[in-house]
């Protein structure tokens, strides 16, 4: 996507603090949920376009191998999967439940990468993963607790995480051969046409009816999507899936502060100490890969 080189970490960071304020634009979006994700897809790729038309980002390839319009195909279902299970989830749940729930991508991550990918993990990383994932079990905090009327969106979120390490698993070997803007782009309109039909099937309330809805929109498909997502997809090219996965878990970090700050959902000493040992482990894990 850039046309110059930066450090990648620090480009899967801020992708994922991209990503972050999904949670909070698609509850202040009055459409219904797969619409929602339709309109984050869609409203990105003139962004593509245009940013790559004027030569800010690299131009658009499409593949001259047919085999990899197939990975491709998958890579956009995997997502549009995933946005579907993880926009309902967060009508039907917390938002840091949700978020910590979609985030248990790494484990699916880190399992297939060990036994299909044949990567090799050390102990350090294994200590990493396991502070990370149990910092995030103290993120969730009161949260965590069993709520009979939370358990479709609940379980909406453990589907998102395996639709999501699915994604990031295809993006990860899409980018050792095309460039971020093609992969964005190309699998951003198969998302699209699958979200747009589920949506025109399953859903009622298709257009905004607010400004407010209008404005959450164009800012989840350009600060999620065109930045979040394509930052994290450059990233990819140059960092381990496994290694990234448990840098994304910067993300629930600061969606439970945006929770906190525009929904009032609570945040105590035990998730600030989930918080610390998350990062303990993004540390450790990133001191491996260096």
């Amino acid at each position: 996507m850039l046309k110059f080189k930066i450090n990648p970490f620090f480009v899967l960071v801020l992708g994922a603090l991209g990503i972050a304020f999904s949670p909070i634009f698609v509850r202040l979006s009055d459409v219904d949920p797969i619409m929602t994700a339709f309109y984050r897809i869609f409203l990105s790729l003139p962004f593509f376009l245009l940013f790559s038309s004027s030569g800010v980002i690299e131009k658009i390839k499409f593949p001259e191998v047919k085999n990899y319009y197939l990975v491709f195909f998958f890579s956009g279902l995997f997502f549009a999967l995933d946005l579907i299970c993880w926009h309902w989830s967060i009508k039907l749940t917390t938002v840091s439940k949700s978020t910590f729930l979609s985030n248990l991508a790494p484990v699916v991550v880190i399992l297939f990468s060990y036994f299909f990918l044949k990567e090799k993990f050390t102990k350090f990383f294994f200590l990493a993963a396991g502070l990370s994932l149990g910092g995030m079990t103290l993120l969730l905090g009161e949260s965590f607790q069993f709520n009979k009327d939370q358990f479709l969106g609940d379980l909406l979120g453990v589907l998102t995480a395996v639709w999501y390490g699915s994604y990031i698993i295809t993006i990860s070997q899409l980018r050792k051969k095309y460039n971020t803007t093609s992969i964005m782009f190309i699998s951003g309109v198969v998302t699209s046409l699958i979200l747009i039909i589920v949506s025109v099937f399953f859903e009622q309330q298709l257009t905004p009816q607010t400004l407010t809805s209008i404005l959450a929109l164009f800012l989840l498909a350009f600060v999620c999507q065109f930045l979040g997502q394509a930052l994290i997809a450059y990233a990819l090219a140059y960092l381990p899936a496994s290694t990234s996965s448990l840098t994304l878990l910067i993300q629930p970090i600061a969606a439970t502060i945006l929770g906190y700050l525009f929904f009032q959902e609570k945040l105590n000493l035990i998730q600030f100490l989930g918080c610390i040992l998350i990062l303990i482990g993004i540390y450790i894990a990133r001191a491996k890969n260096k």
